[in-house]
This record gives structure tokens, sequence and C-alpha cells, in this order.
């Protein structure tokens, strides 16, 4: 494993889940394009994911002394979209050019983003798909009782719209997908050096089943 993945200490023992995590999920997910104008009508034209914050990044954050993180380049676009349930999508504009395209299976690297919706959102997402002929997977199960969507967005970032058909307007995204400590472990005790105290330790608050 690589150096720089481990932990400076070993993590707290797991806790039992009792539905409510520590965090309240994504506020944003801050992604890059080199046409701002694109990315703009492909999320709120084709999408139909609203527009709601248009900024330029502050002198002095790109190149300069004051950059925290951002993409070191002066004054930028860097847009927010409502990705639905008070969380959102953005994006940074890089000058053409400048950096090349990322390889999305790269380590490190971010495979795809996955957007939960309701039924007739995803129906609606089909529709919008194909009036705009954006070529897709079409609907496939994912998993029990789960469908998806690919497709990819003017940057090549590769999206999935995903939901839980018979969960109506309520969708419950962990809900559906938690698995029971044997269904897990089945898995996980497929990698090296896991034992029952590992599973103990890591996997601890799932359900019994």
């Amino acid at each position: 494993m690589n150096e720089r993945l481990r932990p400076a200490r070993s993590p707290a023992p797991a806790r039992r889940h009792t539905g409510e995590a520590p965090t309240r999920g994504v506020h944003h997910l801050a992604l890059t394009t080199a046409d701002m104008k694109a990315t703009v009508e492909f999320y709120v034209g084709v999408l139909g994911m609203p527009l709601v914050h248009a900024m330029k990044v502050p002198p002095g954050l790109g190149s300069g002394p004051g950059n925290r993180g951002n993409p070191p380049y002066e004054e930028i676009r860097h847009y927010f979209f409502d990705m639905g349930n008070d969380s959102l999508l953005a994006f940074f504009e890089i000058p053409e050019g400048a950096e090349p395209q990322a390889n999305r299976n790269a380590i490190g690297g971010m495979q795809h983003v996955a957007i939960a919706c309701t039924a007739a959102r995803f129906r609606d997402v089909l529709e919008r798909l194909e009036r705009y002929g954006v070529p897709n997977s079409g609907a496939i199960e994912q998993l029990p009782g789960m469908v998806g969507v690919y497709l990819r967005d003017p940057n090549g970032i590769r999206l999935e719209f995903a939901c839980q058909p018979a969960q109506g307007e309520r969708q419950r995204t962990i809900e559906a997908v938690t698995q029971t400590k044997a269904e897990a472990a089945a898995e996980l005790l497929t990698m090296d050096g896991v034992d029952a105290a590992w599973l103990a330790r890591y996997a601890g608050d799932l359900p019994d089943g």
C-alpha cells in the first residue's frame, strides 16, 4: 500500500450505524471544464440543472500567494449548479489547452459522478437525452432494485443518474445499498490481512441481517 494512503494514527473503531452519519452529504463537487458556456448549456439546457451562482475566483487565489488549493490560474470562472437535495455541482473553467484531458480510471481520479433521482426525474432525463441526441447507455439495472443511465458531458466527464423506482419520491440510497455483515464479509475477506477482528473494527456497524 502506498505510504501516502496510510493514516498517521489507527482510525477509531467503527460505531454502530444509527441512520445518522456525522456529515450531511455532498455540499458541492468541484469539477473542471475548458468551455464554461458549453457546460452551462449542457447542464441547464439538456439536464435541467439550474445555474445558481456565477463568479470569477478573486485575484490572488490562483497563482498568487493566497492560493488554497484552487486551480493555479488567476480570475477563472467558477459556476455552481443545483444538483438537487440541497447539493451543488461546481465547475472551474481551466484555460483551454493548459491542462491535459483527465483519465477517469487514473488512481486518485474521479471515475464517474452518480446523481440520485426519483423515478419521474429518471424518465425525464432519459427523454431529455433522447431529445438532444446525447449518447447514453439506456436504462440498465445496477443493483437489485436500482436502475441507472450513463452518459458523458461536453468535458468527457462520465455521469450516471440512478434511482430506486419502487421508492417513489422519497429515495433512500443508503437504505437501498446497505448489506448485512455476512454479505459484506463475503467480499471483504478476499483482501489480504482481513480477519474477524478487522471485520468487527471496520464493518461492525452493518446489520446482522
